[in-house]
């Protein structure tokens, strides 16, 4: 069984301030007067090659006025400021006796505070999923949301967090829409690129015709329909030149190569193994449409040859 005890009723004691003298009393009117009466003498005077080391004196005297003072500002200031500090202290020591209290009370409440904010959260995570399954928002736009730190407060309306839930989907809704009509026109876009290359490849009759992966790029798409369907027939003419030029260079003509002059009559010399050689004659970037034509070149010659293709 538990026992309360009952606490004796304590009178609240409110800081107060007993007494406080500021007024800084100090002998400022005579200094005044005093050094008012030993510049006075300074005053006007004139450096010259005669009297520069009387000068030098003077300075000194009027120096040693100014640093005497400003060690007097130092030490009554440090004076001054003592009591400030000690009072800081003493505030600071009443500090650690409420925070005693306090801390332990904070970190107890504040397990509370947490499971109160994972609730709400999980109560405005519920509304979200409800309200974006209604107006159509995918889970992949729903982690778009922007929650509002508010939400979770103790002084937060429902009602407004509500209002403000059903803004914030609208907006995502329509982000998730401009995302989808995207998407549908580029592939309306792909549709239509695929069926220009389809009649450019049959308009041209082309033997290497043109791949839709290797035409369908992003800048492609990027273009309106009628420059793209120019560039993809321009790409088809091009192709149908290249493919041109190669058959007309093919099916040109061999010239005849001239007679081989006749032997002479006369009696051959008798034949020696050093009269025959084998020659090796390279030729240099030879086109395959020209092969034939070279081969029957060389076998006019009726010499027996060797080809090698590098």
């Amino acid at each position: 069984m538990n026992e309360t005890t009952t606490m004796p009723v304590l009178a609240p004691v409110e800081p107060q301030l007993l007494a406080f003298d500021a007024a800084l009393r100090w002998n400022y009117a005579d200094i005044e007067t005093y050094l008012k009466a030993v510049t006075e003498r300074y005053r006007n005077l004139i450096v010259t090659d005669d009297n520069v080391e009387d000068m030098g004196k003077v300075k000194r005297a009027v120096v040693s006025l100014r640093t005497h003072l400003q060690k007097f500002e130092r030490v009554t200031k440090t004076k001054l400021k003592k009591p400030v500090d000690d009072f800081t202290i003493q505030c600071r020591n009443l500090y650690q006796i409420i925070a005693a209290v306090e801390e332990p009370l904070n970190a107890q409440l504040q397990i509370y505070e947490n499971l109160r904010i994972a609730g709400v959260k999980a109560q405005i995570q519920r509304e979200i999923a409800a309200k974006a399954q209604a107006i159509g928002v995918r889970k992949t736009y729903i982690e778009q949301v922007v929650w509002n730190p508010k939400w979770t407060n103790k002084t937060a309306k429902w009602s407004e967090t509500v209002v403000e839930i059903d803004h914030e989907l609208v907006r995502i809704k329509a982000v998730q829409q401009v995302d989808d009509d995207q998407e549908q026109l580029r592939r309306d876009r792909q549709e239509m690129a695929r069926m220009y290359v389809e009649q450019a490849n049959s308009a041209y009759s082309l033997h290497s015709p043109l791949q839709v992966e290797e035409v369908l790029t992003d800048d492609l798409l990027s273009r309106g329909l009628a420059d793209m369907k120019e560039a993809i027939f321009q790409a088809a003419q091009n192709i149908k030149a290249i493919e041109e030029a190669a058959v007309q260079q093919a099916a040109t003509p061999v010239p005849p190569l001239p007679p081989l002059p006749p032997l002479p009559k006369a009696e051959l010399p008798a034949e020696n193994a050093e009269d025959y050689k084998d020659m090796i004659i390279t030729i240099h970037h030879v086109h395959m449409g020209d092969y034939d034509r070279v081969c029957a070149a060389l076998d006019q010659l009726s010499y027996p040859y060797d080809v090698a293709l590098r």
